[in-house]
């Protein structure tokens, strides 16, 4: 089965370095702060916040209909607030994905900025990708 792409684009009154910097660079500490029902914890399994190759685990609290994901960070460049991840491990890929990957970037749009997120699921081979559960995924 192909691949399939999903492209959504969120406006935020945050400035984008201000935004790029919470959902990009701090994230694994701000998420389970400001969002304690979708993340128990964030920590790194190898590198850092900000070096491409560092491995996050992504722990989800019970109740949650996941226990955990791992992503890998490809690119980062803070200067062109863009990110890029791999989802490569967790119950998340609910064993139909081999990896999900994860675009964002960040621009301007008058005092705010706009987040462009694009991901890209790629299946097992001869699982049909579930549109339905992305689009659920993608307002979540």
């Amino acid at each position: 089965m192909a691949a399939g792409t999903y492209s959504q684009e969120i406006e935020s009154p945050v400035a984008p370095a201000r935004l790029f910097k919470a959902l990009c660079l701090d994230n694994h500490t701000l998420f389970p702060k400001l969002m304690p029902e979708s993340f128990k914890s964030i920590e790194f399994v190898q590198g850092d916040h900000a070096t491409v190759g560092s491995i996050k685990q992504l722990n989800f609290p019970e109740g949650h209909q996941y226990k955990y994901a791992k992503h890998k960070i490809d690119e980062i460049d803070v200067d062109n607030l863009y990110c890029k991840y791999t989802t490569i491990d967790g119950d998340v890929l609910h064993g139909k994905y081999e990896s999900v990957v994860n675009e964002t970037k960040i621009e301007a749009v008058g005092t705010g900025s706009v987040c462009k997120l694009t991901t890209h699921f790629n299946p097992v081979g001869g699982v049909p990708l579930n549109e339905e559960g992305i689009k659920i995924g993608q307002q979540k």
